[in-house]
């Protein structure tokens, strides 16, 4: 739960326009789902892929795309492979 108020936060944040104060902020929730999606990865991964998503737009509002990229597509291999392990 503490992962999901930080991606929210993080969203918040920067919507105010405080997008350095929302990157430590979607760095932790990514770091606490990386925890959860390693002890139960069917249950977390999908959160997971979403946090990651979310760091790599904050990073990237940061001017920062090349960093981001990496963050992105992380998120986009995440979501491929439960597409293909659930395609329905």
């Amino acid at each position: 739960m503490a992962a999901e108020w930080g991606d929210r936060e993080a969203v918040l944040l920067s919507q105010l326009g405080r997008p350095a104060d929302a990157l430590p902020v979607a760095e932790e929730a990514v770091a606490i789902r990386r925890d959860l999606a390693a002890a139960n990865p069917d249950r977390y991964r999908p959160d997971l892929a979403r946090s990651l998503n979310n760091l790599g737009i904050r990073i990237a509002q940061l001017g920062r795309p090349a960093d981001a990229l990496p963050v992105a597509e992380e998120a986009v291999a995440i979501r491929r492979d439960l597409a293909a392990a659930n395609p329905d």
